[in-house]
């Protein structure tokens, strides 16, 4: 089988590149570039045509998007670029070419009221990044109507920046142990971005195999924390104060994070057998460069390691 990977360059898409490795495999990278990576800007159309012309795959995944919301506050046009233009023309050019689409979107689809939520349920997003990204779901369908449209929650997984997981900067909030207050309202069901890439892989494998799917399909953690409680668990497993962590309200009294929106994941974990990480086994090692921020992770003594769980 061959796949083309948009955004291989990304959290999700370097785990997903890691479930593809025993496939013809090629990555796509933009505004971060990284060795064996093609060079594609996914809002161009003649881009993605060439790559696709070139690679002639069975199945292209999109985990293109901007969810860090400085970043689309800051540059609201770039944002939205990323997660509704890109996600209609790699649509339709995979069509084009004849490939199947995987699509992935996002629980923030959902107003977080009448969790959990099934992949019919009606959507209604509260901000900006859950508009954009129920947009793409609506143009990806528009041009290519046989494509999987996959949603997932709040992941975590290795780092390349702090910023670029709320784990990984709530890691180094901890680290810091200078005073801040975090939302101990709103859930959210940390997933591992392996996990998340082995259902990636599964969900491709049976497009190609012409197997019927729903046109949206969710996949979440079970385990639902707030942020503080997130923080505080970080504290606790490496020994670590957690006086200067205080539980607000914040995200939830700004009105567009959703409280909770757990996803109804029923309809694939059968087909998918034991795929599931334990959040609390697993967020250890993705942590722990990120608590002494002050020190490059090259630099990070040898002997910090988590305790056995």
């Amino acid at each position: 089988m061959r796949a083309v990977i948009f955004g291989a360059s990304g959290l999700l898409g370097r785990s997903v590149m890691r479930a593809f490795n025993d496939m013809t495999v090629t990555g796509t990278g933009f505004s971060r570039t990284a060795p064996g990576l093609a060079r594609a800007d996914a809002t161009s159309a003649d881009d993605i045509d060439r790559l696709l012309g070139r690679a002639q795959p069975d199945v292209v995944v999109n985990c293109v998007g901007e969810r860090r919301p400085q970043r689309w506050a800051a540059t609201p046009d770039q944002a939205r670029d990323k997660n509704v233009d890109a996600a209609r023309l790699l649509a339709q050019s995979t069509r084009q070419c004849g490939a199947r689409l995987l699509h992935i979107s996002t629980d923030y689809v959902f107003d977080g009221k009448a969790a959990p939520y099934r992949p019919d349920s009606p959507p209604n997003p509260l901000n900006a990044y859950g508009r954009w990204k129920l947009l793409a779901e609506h143009a990806v369908r528009a041009a290519c109507p046989d494509a999987a449209i996959l949603r997932l929650p709040v992941l975590y997984g290795p780092a390349q920046f702090a910023a670029e997981t709320n784990l990984t900067e709530l890691a180094r909030q901890v680290g810091a142990r200078a005073p801040v207050e975090l939302d101990d309202v709103c859930v959210r069901y940390p997933t591992h971005t392996d996990e998340a890439a082995e259902v990636c892989r599964w969900l491709a494998g049976a497009l190609v195999r012409g197997q019927r799917l729903g046109a949206v399909a969710h996949w979440s953690a079970e385990q639902g924390f707030t942020k503080y409680q997130m923080a505080v668990l970080i504290a606790d497993r490496f020994g670590l104060p957690a006086g200067h962590i205080r539980p607000g309200e914040a995200d939830a009294v700004s009105g567009d994070r959703p409280i909770d929106c757990r996803l109804d994941c029923r309809d694939l974990p059968e087909a998918l057998g034991t795929v599931r990480r334990h959040f609390t086994t697993e967020f250890p090692p993705v942590v722990e460069p990120w608590l002494l921020p002050a020190e490059p992770i090259s630099t990070l003594r040898k002997d910090f390691h988590a305790p056995c769980v």
